[in-house]
């Protein structure tokens, strides 16, 4: 599934504001706390918005704040996952198989929880 974000950018002097759109939400960032309001205030006057203070996710990636910085991780996303395949206890493996198994389209049984697989990848 591909996901299609719009993403406007202005730059003006040294303030830059980032308006990141995908579906019904909406994250904006600015270096200027003015900026965000006037955007804010412009966007409330087109659109019913909600402000939800500072982002924690956004597409499946967790958001961490600093002073002086921004983290984005998938760990979330991540222990969602290997929590939905009941795999949350497992221990890491170096190599999950024999990586000299040669894998051929036409032979030998279908995996039976095609999807669960595919997600994993």
């Amino acid at each position: 599934m591909k996901k299609y974000i719009s993403a406007i950018t202005v730059l003006v002097y040294y303030v830059i504001t980032i308006l990141l759109v995908y579906v019904v939400d909406v994250v904006l960032t600015s270096n200027s706390v003015i900026e965000i309001n006037v955007v804010k205030v412009h966007l409330h006057s087109r659109f019913l918005i909600k402000d939800l203070s500072l982002l924690k996710y956004f597409l499946d990636l967790e958001v961490t704040h600093s002073l002086d910085e921004l983290g984005l991780n998938k760990r979330k996303y991540c222990l969602d996952l290997i929590s939905e395949v009941e795999m949350l206890g497992f221990k890491p493996a170096p190599t999950p198989s024999n990586p000299s198994t040669k894998l051929h389209a036409n032979e030998g049984a279908l995996l039976q929880y095609l999807f669960s697989f595919q997600r994993l990848i």
